[in-house]
């Protein structure tokens, strides 16, 4: 894990007011490589939007996330760019010790001066990316048809079974 790159992702907390703050972060595969080099997805780029409101007790921070990534379809094979765009949020409290309480509620360390959202950003992508992976062409994930190859020729009947359909 490169701490050089991930710095460019912290925010100095301590000298923030107690008010509003935006922020606004790039990222690309190189983010989600750091944390976890063997994901199926690839050429991944975003923006996240931080808004940061700060109070004596808390900051409660809001991830605005846009991205795209290139994703495997699972049954045609074919990679195709699967588009993101979502909001989450995090409320971080003040407290002697860092403890994550919940998804959404964390306790931070009062001396803490720098919070690093990358570990954040990476995992709400992470989690928004779909577990059935169909390409766009596939309109109707239940209909087979759909993406089973069709030709134009027409199958050219033998002329010895004509004689046979008139049997019937």
């Amino acid at each position: 894990m490169d701490k050089k790159f991930l710095r460019k992702f912290g925010i100095k907390i301590q000298s923030l007011s107690n008010n509003k703050h935006l922020f606004e972060f790039d990222f690309n595969q190189k983010l989600l490589d750091q944390f976890n080099s063997e994901i199926d997805i690839s050429k991944s780029k975003g923006v996240c939007n931080v808004i940061l409101l700060k109070s004596e007790m808390m900051l409660d921070v809001t991830f605005n996330i846009t991205g795209e990534t290139n994703l495997t379809c699972d049954r045609t094979l074919k990679n195709y760019i699967h588009k993101l765009n979502f909001s989450k949020k995090i409320l971080f409290k003040f407290g002697d010790e860092d403890e994550e309480i919940s998804d959404e509620m964390i306790v931070i360390n009062r001396a803490k001066s720098i919070l690093n959202i990358s570990k954040y950003i990476y995992e709400f992508f992470i989690l928004e990316i779909p577990v059935k992976r169909l390409h766009p062409s596939i309109k109707n994930e239940d209909n087979i048809d759909n993406f089973v190859y069709k030709t134009n020729s027409s199958k050219k009947i033998d002329p010895r079974f004509e004689t046979l359909k008139k049997l019937k």
